[in-house]
Parts: structure tokens; sequence; C-alpha cells
């Protein structure tokens, strides 16, 4: 029985993998490294901005110190916030899922985003209150595949609202991604997932236990029946 869903932000609740690719591309070439969309979407989409600057720097041979990435990431989320002010790409259908959620799952979200993004476009969704556990880029050390940001997840429903004699397992868990480095994260955690096709083809992301385009329509205690 599934008893918690723990979301991917990027390509899952907002729909924004072509922003990060824009402003990664702005940011690259500032510094004099061209990022192909080809080599973003096969390489470094799963990655936290630290690790896809660190990467595509030092696959184009211009390797960058971990401060002047840090200064990268910093304008890079100066553009997002400048992007977002006028740009709301939730999933269509998402909000209406996750308010639907919320009553009868622990919900969190797991991501290699930043937490100042994230938050910001959950209380702009008006669904922030609706999870329960947020893991963020900075509360990780290793990105997917990976599966720490899950398994954090995990302890934070446990530890902070889950009853001791109660607790989540795995199997329990059902994750929402968009990438295979997200889903091999989620099965490496013992998790089910859901692919949400907004980045790859199905074909792309093997893993899965079902497949969607959006959530528009889905009824969420039916839906999550069928991963159970």
């Amino acid at each position: 029985m599934i008893r918690a869903v723990l979301f991917d932000f990027n390509g899952v609740i907002v729909d924004d993998e072509p922003v990060h690719l824009r402003l990664f591309q702005k940011v690259l070439k500032e510094e004099g490294v061209d990022l192909a969309k080809q080599d973003y979407y096969s390489k470094y989409l799963g990655m936290d901005d630290f690790d896809c600057f660190a990467a595509a720097a030092r696959d184009a041979g211009k390797p960058k110190a971990e401060a002047k990435i840090q200064e990268m990431i910093a304008r890079k989320s100066k553009y997002y916030d400048e992007e977002m002010a006028t740009n709301t790409p939730f999933v269509p259908g998402v909000l209406d899922f996750i308010r639907a959620l919320a009553p009868k799952y622990y919900l969190a979200v797991v991501s290699g985003a930043l937490r100042r993004e994230i938050e910001m476009m959950l209380t702009r969704g008006q669904v922030r209150d609706a999870f329960s556990a947020i893991v963020a880029a900075e509360d990780i050390e290793h990105g997917k595949p990976d599966p720490e940001g899950y398994d954090k997840g995990m302890q934070l429903l446990n530890r902070d609202y889950v009853a001791s004699a109660d607790l989540l397992l795995p199997a329990e868990c059902l994750v929402f991604e968009d990438s295979i480095w997200g889903i091999e994260a989620a099965t490496a955690a013992g998790m089910p997932s859901v692919a949400v096709t907004t980045s790859f083809a199905p074909s792309a992301l093997p893993g899965a236990k079902q497949y969607i385009q959006d959530f528009q329509g889905l009824d969420p205690q039916a839906f999550l029946a069928k991963i159970a």
C-alpha cells in the first residue's frame, strides 16, 4: 500500500527543464563554455547545479574552482528568479493532484534544485503546505542516481511525521520522476516510480511502474491503487 508520495521538482511539478538548459547555457557561455542541448539532456539533466556546471566545464577542458562554481550557481539562480517572475510553467494537473493527495498521504519533494527555487514555486502554486518535507540540493552530498535524496526524504517523514510504531517502508513510498537518473535513484532506494514524460520518451525511462504525460484527469486514489 502506498502511504507517501515523493516528487522530483524540475520536469515533474514545474516543467522548467528548457528554462534550466537556457540558463546553464547562458552562464557557461559567459565563462567561455558552450553547452549543446543534446549534451544537457544526455549527460547533465539529472545533476544538481554544482555537478552540472563542474562536469560541463570539465568536459569542455575548462574546469572551474569550487568558489567559481558557487558564484555561477548564484548567477543562474538570479536569472531563474527573473525568468520565473513572469513564467509559471506548472506541469498540467499537478497542482490539483497534489492538493487531492495531501489529506491522505505524506508528501515530499526530493530534487537537485535549490531550496529557495523549490519553495518559491510551491508557494506560488499554493501547495507549499501540502509537503511535509523537502530535500534540496543543499541537503545532499550525492545527487541522483545515488539514492541519498530519496533515503533522506523517507527518513525526514519518519522522523518528524510518522509514529515510530508505524514507520514508512521504501515500498510504501511512490516516486514521480522525469529522468532515468531519478528512476534509478528511486529504484536503488527500494521505491516504485512513475515516469512523467515531460523531458524524455517512455523508451528512455525504463524501470518505471507507470508512464504519464502529465497529471490531468488522474484520480489519485485510483492511480495509486494500480501501483500497490
